[in-house]
């Protein structure tokens, strides 16, 4: 039960309780409810008590509640008395405020309900102070959406190596030690251009000029010595 907050202009003595019980009902179980008097019944049950009795509110209040003229309240009061959904209840409640402002006290016919709907599943409607969360989709992919590294490979990268009986040998991630600079021939071969190479590299450490294999000077000196 909770207490109603005043409204400038109106006499707190008829400041109620909030029933949520009687609330719940007006909105939810009451039968027979013109769409033009749903506000006022509302606003009788947020005077009630839990067991839908001693509601008090002034005219102007539910006219304040239900955006109404306090004639318009009058005639939406009368409507609900005659469909049986409120009685007027113990009018001692009242005795203590002042004659000319005394309200009606009415008890509101909580017994009376409606059947609900097939069609509304209970465990769909949000609890009262729990806002209703929408689940996160579960995504076997792992968190954020990636792929375990155990199921991409190691960095995303398929590393190269050569076959094992035992599976797949795995190359080292070392530049130096797996990649190979092609030849010479077989860059020309490509249509690319080959890299100059030391002319010094082919003649006879002794005598330059000379081919290494084949020096001249080099078997003079052999033959002079035998």
């Amino acid at each position: 039960m909770l207490r109603t907050p005043g409204l400038p202009g109106l006499p707190t003595s008829e400041v109620g309780t909030l029933s949520i019980e009687a609330v719940a009902w007006a909105l939810n179980d009451a039968p027979d409810v013109p769409p033009s008097c749903l506000a006022v019944l509302i606003g009788l049950a947020n005077h009630a008590h839990a067991n839908g009795r001693a509601a008090y509110p002034s005219r102007d209040r539910l006219a304040h509640y239900a955006r109404k003229s306090v004639r318009a309240v009058a005639n939406d009061i009368r409507e609900l008395e005659r469909l049986g959904l409120i009685r007027r209840g113990d009018q001692r409640h009242v005795s203590h405020i002042p004659t000319d402002r005394r309200p009606v006290v009415w008890d509101l016919a909580l017994e009376r309900r409606r059947p609900t709907p097939a069609a509304l599943d209970n465990r769909a409607e949000p609890v009262s102070g729990k806002p209703t969360e929408v689940p996160e989709p579960v995504d076997n992919r792992g968190e954020a959406g990636f792929l375990p590294v155990a199921d991409r490979g190691e960095a995303g990268f398929r590393a190269a190596g050569s076959a094992v009986p035992g599976g797949r040998k795995r190359a080292s991630y070392e530049p130096s030690l797996n990649h190979q600079e092609p030849s010479p021939r077989a860059r020309s071969l490509r249509g690319g251009a080959a890299l100059p190479t030391d002319p010094r590299s082919g003649q006879c450490p002794r005598h330059r000029g000379s081919p290494a294999n084949n020096c001249g000077p080099c078997r003079s000196e052999a033959l002079g010595a035998a």
